[in-house]
């Protein structure tokens, strides 16, 4: 899958994207405006299933490692325990203490500190606030993620997680005769590590689903996924799904504005 940002050949200059006075009031606050402060941590011998039971029952997609000293020394993602095989029905790892595998960037979380204690954290749901606040009125289409990749309702829980690891995507849209109906993500993924692999996606999926038009200006998205915590829009033309739109397109949009 290929992100985009912008059509071919136009610059920040010449979009919809606010004026840049606007944008910068709030992309230029103080990251204590839109950090997390309510932070879960682990422990670098903590087990890894230890870290996927916590992050399925706080519902959050990483937790920064600290070392004996307190010290943040790297973090551990749902993409993380995919690679390892926790997520996966039947599955289970070797390692009993975390091992650091290599990251892709769309699962970067940037910790703040105050002295050297960890004091938050911003990840790409917090940066859809700025993205709200600044109004920008680019249409969602300019910033979707497109191709999608979709999954039949009929299709087993291990075609899923091995679609999430093989097309280095977060969640799949889910569909019924090619209609999106939900979302199998790294959450859902996590919650049915337990079940057979050939448990039906239908029985595991979400479908709480929020479909938009492609045409909808990008501040309001921003206020449906930042106001409910939600990590990716579908994004339809015609009622048929052309492209999602995740948290970290939001995080795109802030680091180029």
């Amino acid at each position: 899958m290929h992100g985009h940002f912008l059509d071919g050949g136009t610059d920040i200059a010449g979009t919809g994207l606010a004026a840049c006075a606007i944008m910068r009031i709030h992309f230029d606050e103080p990251v204590v405006s839109y950090m997390t402060r309510d932070l879960e941590v682990a422990r670098v011998d903590t087990p890894v299933e230890d870290l996927a039971r916590t992050m399925q029952a706080r519902g959050i997609s990483g937790l920064p490692i600290l070392d004996a000293k307190g010290h943040i020394v790297g973090v551990v993602t749902r993409t993380d325990l995919i690679q390892l095989g926790v997520m996966q029905g039947g599955r289970r790892p070797t390692q009993h203490k975390m091992i650091f595998p290599r990251r892709r960037a769309s699962d970067v979380m940037v910790f703040v500190t105050e002295g050297r204690e960890l004091a938050g954290v911003i990840c790409a749901v917090d940066l859809t606030a700025a993205v709200r606040d600044a109004r920008i009125e680019t249409p969602v289409a300019q910033v979707m993620t497109s191709p999608i990749v979709t999954i039949d309702i009929h299709q087993p829980l291990s075609a899923a997680v091995d679609m999430l690891d093989r097309f280095h995507v977060t969640g799949l849209i889910v569909t019924d005769d090619g209609h999106p109906i939900g979302m199998f993500t790294q959450a859902n993924a996590l919650a049915s590590r337990d079940l057979p692999r050939a448990t039906p996606v239908e029985t595991v999926y979400d479908a709480a689903v929020i479909c938009l038009p492609a045409e909808m200006k990008l501040h309001r998205v921003a206020a449906h996924v930042a106001d409910l915590r939600a990590r990716r829009v579908v994004v339809c033309k015609a009622r048929e799904p052309i492209g999602i739109v995740s948290a970290t397109d939001f995080a795109r949009v802030v680091a180029l504005s």
